[in-house]
Formats: C-alpha cells, sequence, structure tokens
C-alpha cells in the first residue's frame, strides 16, 4: 500500500493480538518510530537492539529465515506478549508477513539521496566507517552504503557484491504493495497515530547535536572532526549527479512509494 491508510481487517484484529513489523532504513527516521512506539506503550521484544530482537549470539536474522521459521517466529512474539518487532539489517519474507493477520507491516522512507549523505556523515562522525570520502563508503560493500540500497531492501537482494537490475526494482515496487502503511518522513510523522500512537516521542535521532557524539570524538582525540561536528559541518558528495546516477532505481522507487 502507498502512502495509504491501514487494511481494514488489520484494524479489526487490532482488537486481538497485532504484532507492528516495522522495516526500519538507516537515516530515514527509523528510530524516531522505534521511539514513538515505545512512548506509546508496544511490548519490545526482552533483548533487543533499537527494536531489533536479540538472542545470545546477537540480533536474530530474520531476513534469512524460512517462512516456516518466520511464522514460528510471531508465536513465539504472541506467545511474550511481544508487539513490536524492527528489522534493520535485511527484508525478512515480505509475503509471509503480509499474509499472517496479527501483522501489521509498516516501514519510514526518505529522499533517497538525502539519506544516503544523511548516512554518510552520521558513520563519519561516530566513526561507524573507515571511510573519510564518499568513494570510500561506496566501496566498503555493507548494504546501507550501497548505491539502491532500498531497492536492495525491498527486494530481498542483501548481497551488496550482486548487481541491483531493473527486476529487482520491480519486485521491490511489487513488496511494497504488501504493507500496511508506508510513510513518507518528508510528508510529516502524523500517519503514525492511525496506530493508536498518539503520544509524541520526545527525542529524535539526528546526526548533529548529540553530547555523547562529542564526548565520543574527544575521548578518541579526534579534534579535527570534533570541531567539525561542533560547528555542523555536512559532508557533501563532490559529485552529486554520479550519486544520483547511482541511486537511479532508489530514486524511481521513492517517487513510485510518494504517488497517492
Amino acid at each position: 500500500m502507498r502512502n495509504g491508510e491501514i487494511h481494514p481487517f488489520r484494524l479489526e484484529s487490532m482488537s486481538k493480538y497485532r504484532l507492528v513489523w516495522f522495516q526500519h532504513l538507516h537515516k530515514a527516521a527509523g528510530t524516531y518510530v522505534i521511539r514513538r512506539a515505545k512512548a506509546n506503550g508496544e511490548i519490545f521484544y526482552p533483548t533487543n537492539e533499537n527494536g531489533n530482537p536479540c538472542d545470545e549470539h546477537g540480533v536474530i536474522p530474520l531476513w534469512k529465515m524460512s517462512g516456516s521459521k518466520l511464522t514460528k517466529f510471531i508465536d513465539k512474539c504472541e506467545d511474550k506478549g511481544v508487539t513490536f518487532v524492527a528489522t534493520e539489517w535485511g527484508g525478512p519474507d515480505f509475503d509471509v508477513l503480509s499474509k499472517d493477520p496479527r501483522v501489521c507491516l509498516i516501514t519510514c522512507i526518505r529522499d533517497p539521496i538525502n539519506r544516503f549523505i544523511s548516512n554518510f556523515n552520521f558513520d563519519y562522525y561516530w566513526m561507524w566507517s573507515k571511510s573519510i570520502n564518499y568513494d570510500e563508503y561506496l566501496s566498503e560493500k555493507a548494504i546501507h552504503t550501497s548505491p539502491n540500497y532500498y531497492i536492495r531492501i525491498f527486494s530481498r537482494n542483501h548481497n551488496p557484491t550482486h548487481p541491483v537490475t531493473e527486476e529487482h526494482a520491480r519486485i521491490a515496487k511489487e513488496n511494497t504493495r504488501l504493507f500496511d502503511k508506508i510513510i513518507v518522513a518528508e510528508t510529516g510523522m502524523n500517519a503514525l497515530d492511525e496506530l493508536g500512537w498518539e503520544k509524541e516521542s520526545d527525542t529524535k535521532h539526528p546526526t548533529f547535536g548529540d553530547r555523547w557524539a562529542m564526548l565520543f570524538l574527544f575521548k578518541k582525540l579526534r579534534l579535527w572532526r570534533l570541531f567539525q561536528y561542533i560547528t555542523r559541518i555536512k559532508h557533501e558528495p563532490p559529485n552529486k549527479p554520479h550519486i544520483e546516477k547511482l541511486n537511479k532505481f532508489d530514486i524511481e522507487f521513492y517517487h513510485f512509494v510518494n504517488t497517492p
């Protein structure tokens, strides 16, 4: 469903057990959605990282699960009373999730070029990446630094060494039709009210202005980077048309999703 309301049958199921399944996309207001869910009383998996369920080995790779295992995981969530799950590192079997009447499948996207630039700056200042420029960043072969990141997630083409094709773009678009709610960050977050999340979250997750980031850079003695952070220097790609060309499928996808 593109930028629309929650399916009626989902609203009926809300009187019973409902599991909000959030496909979290890096630097697309995802952490805000997760904190909004928590502020409104949604119950997270007992052990989790930013809403991503964890076990003793770390984040559970839900995007690698077969259909039957994914259904068993939903059963486990119901047994535990869990009402909110986020998947951040890959796209699970959206078809299985959409066919389960207990699941309300949502996501939030933003302009893909702005997302990519924000992701670079966030990773640069928090030192999640060793890259100091966009060419190095693009060569890291991580899914969230790869061109056409949205297409990779929604077509479940998770290997950054594999190319993204027209067929992947078609699959990604088809899979968005399985979602109950797709929020476009640029148009506001009021759609979350439809989930009963009327209480506003008290915090967002911006790149700049985080005192912990400042302390982190100070402890690492990255004083020049700290100065850049304090003065809010946003590193832009030197060749933005090149970045846009690399992400042409994501740009098309964004316009597709953002069309009523």
